[in-house]
Protein backbone atom coordinates (compact mmCIF):
# COMPACT_ATOMS: atom_id res chain seq x y z
CA UNK A 1 0.00 0.00 0.00
CA UNK A 2 0.87 3.42 -0.77
CA UNK A 3 0.43 6.79 0.51
CA UNK A 4 -2.28 8.72 -1.13
CA UNK A 5 -1.82 12.08 -1.53
CA UNK A 6 -4.43 15.02 -0.66
CA UNK A 7 -6.72 13.96 2.25
CA UNK A 8 -5.81 13.54 6.00
CA UNK A 9 -3.15 11.53 7.12
CA UNK A 10 -4.24 7.91 7.90
CA UNK A 11 -2.36 7.16 11.32
CA UNK A 12 -0.36 8.74 14.16
CA UNK A 13 2.18 6.80 15.35
CA UNK A 14 2.54 8.07 19.33
CA UNK A 15 5.77 7.17 20.99
CA UNK A 16 6.51 8.82 24.48
CA UNK A 17 9.94 8.31 25.69
CA UNK A 18 12.44 9.04 28.77
CA UNK A 19 16.23 8.08 28.41
CA UNK A 20 16.11 4.97 25.61
CA UNK A 21 18.10 6.53 22.71
CA UNK A 22 19.01 3.14 21.68
CA UNK A 23 15.35 1.72 21.80
CA UNK A 24 14.34 4.79 19.64
CA UNK A 25 16.90 3.42 16.88
CA UNK A 26 15.60 0.06 16.94
CA UNK A 27 11.76 1.69 16.73
CA UNK A 28 12.97 3.84 14.06
CA UNK A 29 14.62 1.11 12.39
CA UNK A 30 11.46 -0.81 12.75
CA UNK A 31 9.32 2.16 11.19
CA UNK A 32 10.71 2.43 8.02
CA UNK A 33 9.94 -1.06 6.84
CA UNK A 34 6.42 -0.59 7.90
CA UNK A 35 4.47 -1.35 4.16
CA UNK A 36 1.87 1.27 4.79
CA UNK A 37 3.72 4.72 4.71
CA UNK A 38 0.63 6.99 5.45
CA UNK A 39 1.67 7.86 8.98
CA UNK A 40 3.28 10.46 11.10
CA UNK A 41 5.51 9.63 13.95
CA UNK A 42 4.88 11.76 16.92
CA UNK A 43 7.76 11.09 19.70
CA UNK A 44 6.98 13.05 22.98
CA UNK A 45 10.25 12.93 25.02
CA UNK A 46 9.28 13.18 28.35
CA UNK A 47 12.24 15.14 29.92
CA UNK A 48 15.26 12.84 28.51
CA UNK A 49 19.02 13.86 30.30
CA UNK A 50 20.56 11.47 27.17
CA UNK A 51 20.99 12.12 23.84
CA UNK A 52 17.73 11.53 22.53
CA UNK A 53 16.99 14.84 20.97
CA UNK A 54 20.22 14.22 19.33
CA UNK A 55 19.44 10.99 17.79
CA UNK A 56 15.80 12.37 16.90
CA UNK A 57 17.68 15.22 14.77
CA UNK A 58 19.34 12.55 13.15
CA UNK A 59 16.40 10.58 12.23
CA UNK A 60 14.53 13.80 10.66
CA UNK A 61 17.12 14.68 9.07
CA UNK A 62 16.78 11.25 6.55
CA UNK A 63 13.49 12.65 5.78
CA UNK A 64 12.15 9.07 5.32
CA UNK A 65 9.37 9.43 7.91
CA UNK A 66 7.10 12.24 9.12
CA UNK A 67 8.53 13.12 12.75
CA UNK A 68 7.78 15.43 14.84
CA UNK A 69 9.26 15.73 18.07
CA UNK A 70 8.36 17.68 21.24
CA UNK A 71 10.51 18.33 24.75
CA UNK A 72 8.52 18.62 27.76
CA UNK A 73 9.42 18.77 31.32
CA UNK A 74 9.38 15.19 33.05
CA UNK A 75 5.86 14.38 34.71
CA UNK A 76 5.36 10.77 33.76
CA UNK A 77 4.20 8.56 30.68
CA UNK A 78 0.78 9.75 31.01
CA UNK A 79 1.07 13.69 30.63
CA UNK A 80 3.08 12.97 27.79
CA UNK A 81 0.25 10.52 26.41
CA UNK A 82 -2.35 13.69 26.93
CA UNK A 83 0.65 15.64 24.72
CA UNK A 84 0.51 13.29 22.21
CA UNK A 85 -2.81 12.57 21.20
CA UNK A 86 -3.56 16.74 21.45
CA UNK A 87 -0.59 17.17 18.90
CA UNK A 88 -2.24 13.95 16.58
CA UNK A 89 -3.47 14.85 13.51
CA UNK A 90 -3.96 11.56 11.59
CA UNK A 91 -7.46 9.79 11.10
CA UNK A 92 -6.43 6.29 13.72
CA UNK A 93 -4.02 6.88 16.93
CA UNK A 94 -1.52 3.61 18.58
CA UNK A 95 1.16 4.25 20.82
CA UNK A 96 3.88 2.15 20.25
CA UNK A 97 6.27 2.33 23.52
CA UNK A 98 10.14 2.77 22.53
CA UNK A 99 10.69 -0.98 23.55
CA UNK A 100 7.20 -1.51 21.08
CA UNK A 101 7.14 -2.61 17.26
CA UNK A 102 5.28 -3.80 14.76
CA UNK A 103 5.74 -6.74 12.09
CA UNK A 104 6.24 -4.98 8.66
CA UNK A 105 3.43 -5.20 7.37
CA UNK A 106 1.66 -3.96 11.17
CA UNK A 107 0.47 -1.08 9.81
CA UNK A 108 -1.10 -2.49 6.17
CA UNK A 109 -2.90 -5.48 8.53
CA UNK A 110 -4.85 -2.94 10.89
CA UNK A 111 -5.95 -1.15 7.77
CA UNK A 112 -7.44 -4.30 5.81
CA UNK A 113 -9.12 -5.25 8.82
CA UNK A 114 -10.48 -1.82 9.75
CA UNK A 115 -12.15 -0.82 6.42
CA UNK A 116 -12.86 -4.45 6.23
CA UNK A 117 -15.36 -3.69 9.26
CA UNK A 118 -16.36 -0.39 8.27
CA UNK A 119 -18.16 -2.02 5.58
CA UNK A 120 -19.83 -4.74 7.56
CA UNK A 121 -23.41 -4.19 8.00
CA UNK A 122 -23.74 -6.17 11.04
CA UNK A 123 -22.04 -3.64 13.06
CA UNK A 124 -22.58 0.77 13.94
CA UNK A 125 -19.44 1.91 13.03
CA UNK A 126 -20.17 4.68 14.79
CA UNK A 127 -20.53 2.48 18.18
CA UNK A 128 -16.35 1.14 17.68
CA UNK A 129 -13.71 3.17 19.40
CA UNK A 130 -10.72 1.12 17.37
CA UNK A 131 -9.16 -2.56 17.59
CA UNK A 132 -7.43 -5.04 19.51
CA UNK A 133 -4.51 -7.41 18.17
CA UNK A 134 -2.30 -9.68 19.71
CA UNK A 135 1.08 -8.79 21.30
CA UNK A 136 3.71 -11.03 20.88
CA UNK A 137 7.26 -11.42 22.54
CA UNK A 138 10.36 -11.06 20.24
CA UNK A 139 10.71 -14.75 19.85
CA UNK A 140 7.02 -14.86 18.38
CA UNK A 141 5.25 -16.53 21.63
CA UNK A 142 2.18 -14.65 22.11
CA UNK A 143 2.05 -12.61 25.22
CA UNK A 144 -1.11 -13.88 27.21
CA UNK A 145 -4.14 -15.52 25.26
CA UNK A 146 -5.64 -15.18 22.19
CA UNK A 147 -9.16 -13.65 22.21
CA UNK A 148 -12.05 -15.92 22.16
CA UNK A 149 -13.09 -15.52 18.36
CA UNK A 150 -10.99 -14.96 15.72
CA UNK A 151 -12.92 -11.68 15.00
CA UNK A 152 -15.45 -10.36 17.66
CA UNK A 153 -16.71 -7.13 19.22
CA UNK A 154 -16.60 -6.62 23.16
CA UNK A 155 -15.93 -3.92 24.85
CA UNK A 156 -12.21 -3.61 26.62
CA UNK A 157 -13.20 -3.87 29.85
CA UNK A 158 -15.19 -7.42 29.14
CA UNK A 159 -12.34 -8.64 26.92
CA UNK A 160 -10.38 -9.13 30.15
CA UNK A 161 -13.29 -9.39 32.75
CA UNK A 162 -16.04 -11.42 30.91
CA UNK A 163 -13.98 -13.21 28.70
CA UNK A 164 -11.03 -13.57 30.42
CA UNK A 165 -8.35 -12.43 28.12
CA UNK A 166 -4.80 -12.44 29.47
CA UNK A 167 -1.62 -10.40 29.00
CA UNK A 168 -1.09 -7.15 27.07
CA UNK A 169 -2.59 -6.44 23.46
CA UNK A 170 -1.93 -3.94 21.37
CA UNK A 171 -4.73 -1.16 20.35
CA UNK A 172 -5.80 1.09 17.91
CA UNK A 173 -7.65 3.60 18.47
CA UNK A 174 -10.34 6.48 16.25
CA UNK A 175 -7.96 9.82 17.36
CA UNK A 176 -11.45 11.81 16.99
CA UNK A 177 -12.41 9.41 19.91
CA UNK A 178 -9.17 8.98 22.12
CA UNK A 179 -8.99 12.85 22.34
CA UNK A 180 -12.14 12.98 24.27
CA UNK A 181 -10.41 10.46 26.70
CA UNK A 182 -7.39 12.66 28.45
CA UNK A 183 -5.69 10.46 31.00
CA UNK A 184 -6.61 11.96 34.81
CA UNK A 185 -3.76 13.59 36.67
CA UNK A 186 -2.42 14.10 39.77
CA UNK A 187 0.08 16.58 41.53
CA UNK A 188 2.68 14.47 43.17
CA UNK A 189 2.04 11.31 40.70
CA UNK A 190 3.28 10.20 37.64
CA UNK A 191 1.30 7.08 36.58
CA UNK A 192 -2.11 6.11 36.38
CA UNK A 193 -3.13 2.84 34.59
CA UNK A 194 -4.09 2.95 31.38
CA UNK A 195 -6.96 0.76 32.25
CA UNK A 196 -9.04 4.31 33.42
CA UNK A 197 -8.88 5.52 29.68
CA UNK A 198 -10.04 2.14 28.21
CA UNK A 199 -12.82 1.18 31.04
CA UNK A 200 -14.22 4.95 30.48
CA UNK A 201 -14.71 4.48 26.46
CA UNK A 202 -16.07 0.90 27.37
CA UNK A 203 -18.64 2.72 28.95
CA UNK A 204 -20.01 4.16 25.99
CA UNK A 205 -18.08 1.91 22.95
CA UNK A 206 -16.81 -1.31 21.89
CA UNK A 207 -13.36 -2.38 20.11
CA UNK A 208 -13.10 -4.84 17.33
CA UNK A 209 -10.79 -7.45 18.12
CA UNK A 210 -8.58 -10.45 16.16
CA UNK A 211 -6.50 -13.00 16.64
CA UNK A 212 -3.74 -10.98 13.91
CA UNK A 213 0.07 -11.20 15.88
CA UNK A 214 0.59 -7.54 15.15
CA UNK A 215 2.69 -5.72 17.64
CA UNK A 216 5.94 -6.85 19.43
CA UNK A 217 7.14 -6.20 22.76
CA UNK A 218 10.49 -6.40 24.43
CA UNK A 219 9.95 -5.44 27.79
CA UNK A 220 12.83 -3.54 29.75
CA UNK A 221 14.12 -4.53 32.91
CA UNK A 222 13.44 -0.75 33.94
CA UNK A 223 10.28 -0.37 32.59
CA UNK A 224 6.90 0.62 34.03
CA UNK A 225 6.27 -3.54 34.07
CA UNK A 226 9.13 -3.92 36.24
CA UNK A 227 8.05 -3.81 40.14
CA UNK A 228 4.64 -3.26 39.12
CA UNK A 229 3.25 -3.00 42.87
CA UNK A 230 5.51 -0.64 44.00
CA UNK A 231 5.06 1.95 41.14
CA UNK A 232 0.97 1.82 41.83
CA UNK A 233 1.89 2.15 45.75
CA UNK A 234 3.63 5.42 44.57
CA UNK A 235 0.93 6.51 42.54
CA UNK A 236 -2.11 5.70 45.11
CA UNK A 237 -4.58 8.26 44.43
CA UNK A 238 -4.91 7.57 40.34
CA UNK A 239 -5.19 3.76 41.09
CA UNK A 240 -7.78 4.47 43.39
CA UNK A 241 -9.78 6.31 41.34
CA UNK A 242 -9.29 3.37 38.63
CA UNK A 243 -10.63 1.02 41.09
CA UNK A 244 -13.68 3.35 41.72
CA UNK A 245 -14.59 3.54 38.29
CA UNK A 246 -14.34 -0.18 37.91
CA UNK A 247 -17.62 -0.30 40.00
CA UNK A 248 -19.49 1.28 37.06
CA UNK A 249 -19.08 -2.18 35.27
CA UNK A 250 -20.43 -5.68 35.73
CA UNK A 251 -18.53 -8.25 37.80
CA UNK A 252 -19.07 -10.93 40.13
CA UNK A 253 -20.17 -10.13 43.57
CA UNK A 254 -16.52 -11.04 44.77
CA UNK A 255 -15.40 -9.35 42.10
CA UNK A 256 -16.63 -6.18 43.49
CA UNK A 257 -16.08 -7.05 46.93
CA UNK A 258 -12.29 -7.60 45.97
CA UNK A 259 -12.46 -4.06 43.92
CA UNK A 260 -13.85 -2.09 46.85
CA UNK A 261 -10.90 -3.73 49.24
CA UNK A 262 -8.04 -2.65 46.98
CA UNK A 263 -9.99 0.84 46.67
CA UNK A 264 -9.82 1.03 50.18
CA UNK A 265 -6.04 0.35 50.61
CA UNK A 266 -5.03 2.89 47.87
CA UNK A 267 -7.40 5.35 49.39
CA UNK A 268 -5.79 5.14 53.02
CA UNK A 269 -2.46 4.97 50.91
CA UNK A 270 -3.19 8.31 49.42
CA UNK A 271 -3.62 9.67 52.79
CA UNK A 272 -7.67 10.22 52.50
CA UNK A 273 -9.82 9.86 55.40
CA UNK A 274 -13.01 7.92 55.64
CA UNK A 275 -15.61 10.91 54.80
CA UNK A 276 -13.85 11.29 51.62
CA UNK A 277 -13.69 7.71 50.65
CA UNK A 278 -17.32 7.12 51.48
CA UNK A 279 -18.29 10.37 49.69
CA UNK A 280 -16.42 9.60 46.22
CA UNK A 281 -17.34 5.98 46.51
CA UNK A 282 -19.63 4.33 43.45
CA UNK A 283 -20.81 0.96 45.64
CA UNK A 284 -21.21 1.41 48.80
CA UNK A 285 -22.50 -1.72 50.13
CA UNK A 286 -19.48 -3.18 48.43
CA UNK A 287 -17.42 -0.89 50.49
CA UNK A 288 -18.81 -1.61 53.98
CA UNK A 289 -18.77 -5.52 52.96
CA UNK A 290 -14.60 -5.15 51.67
CA UNK A 291 -13.94 -3.15 54.80
CA UNK A 292 -12.16 -5.62 57.15
CA UNK A 293 -10.26 -7.46 53.74
CA UNK A 294 -9.31 -3.50 52.85
CA UNK A 295 -7.54 -2.88 56.61
CA UNK A 296 -6.20 -6.30 56.33
CA UNK A 297 -4.52 -4.89 53.38
CA UNK A 298 -3.42 -1.27 54.91
CA UNK A 299 -2.14 -3.14 57.26
CA UNK A 300 0.08 -5.45 55.07
CA UNK A 301 1.08 -2.10 53.50
CA UNK A 302 2.28 -0.17 56.45
CA UNK A 303 4.27 -3.26 58.19
CA UNK A 304 6.91 -3.28 55.09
Amino acid sequence: MKKLEGRKMKFTIFTPTYNRENLLKKLYESLKKQTFKDFEWVIVDDGSTDNTGKIVEEFQQEKILDIKYFYKENGGKQRAYNFGVEKAQGELFVCLDSDDEYVENGLEKILEYWEELKKSEKISFDKIAGMGYLSIYPDGKIIGTKFPKNKMIASQFDIYNKFGVKGDKGLMFKTGIIKKYPFPVFEGEKFTTEAVVYNRISERYKMFYVNEKIEIKEYQNDGLTSKYNDLLLRNPRGQALYHNERNRHKMSFKEKILNNAVYYKFCKVAGYNFSKIWKENEAKMFLLLALPIGIYMVSKVTRK
